[in-house]
């Protein structure tokens, strides 16, 4: 792992694909029966770019929102899916800066691994969301191998990566349910991405 200012790691936009097209629209897929409908619900996309992998047109309606929190500001800006946007390097601040239960869903995709305060985070993520609300983080076998945490790469398995991060849930709050999802596309194993999602309910 590289140490070092992500801020600074990111400062250029990367406004490319992290993950292969079928295994991006089997994400597209789960987050379409995830999502609450536009105008009944908010969302926080954690760790977050030009793109949040949610279904085309989707939109919260005002009041709602759709909060894209990241990195990069013009790869925010370019995220079709926010209503609002900041940049935060969860690295080094990992508390969010919402009220508590704030949001009906919260999303990480593809950035699980990256992670270096996940507790901290997790709590915090367990905090802003509301009775009831899903926290879903999705990851695949591909990653920055300087930037992935150690404890991500030994052993390289998607096995190893779901106990990893239901761990990052089990220990950081009282979550009511954590599960695995198994999204990859049919007959990924040797020639495409696989793709998991990691989710927990708070008590509601």
């Amino acid at each position: 792992m590289m140490a070092g200012n992500d801020g600074f790691f990111y400062f250029l936009p990367k406004f490319v694909q992290h993950a292969g097209e079928e295994c991006r629209d089997s994400l597209t897929r789960f987050y379409e029966a995830v999502l609450p409908a536009s105008g009944e619900g908010d969302v926080l996309d954690l760790c977050s770019s030009w793109t949040s992998h949610y279904p085309s047109g989707w939109r919260p309606s005002p009041p709602r929102r759709c909060v894209a929190l990241g990195l990069n500001p013009l790869e925010l800006l370019a995220n079709p899916s926010k209503t609002e946007w900041r940049v935060q390097d969860l690295n080094k601040d990992p508390q969010l800066p919402y009220a508590d239960a704030a949001f009906d869903l919260v999303t990480n995709s593809l950035s699980v691994d990256y992670m270096t305060r996940p507790l901290e985070l997790f709590e915090e993520t367990h905090r802003v969301l509301r009775p009831g609300g899903l926290a879903c983080m999705a990851f695949t076998n591909r990653c920055f191998p300087t930037k992935v945490v150690p404890i991500w790469t030994t052993p390289f398995t998607e096995a190893s990566h779901a106990k990893i991060v239901g761990a990052y849930f089990r220990y950081s709050a009282d979550w009511a349910e954590v599960g695995v999802a198994d999204v990859s596309p049919d007959g990924w194993v040797g020639q495409r991405d696989p793709m998991v999602v990691v989710v927990a309910r708070k008590r509601g």
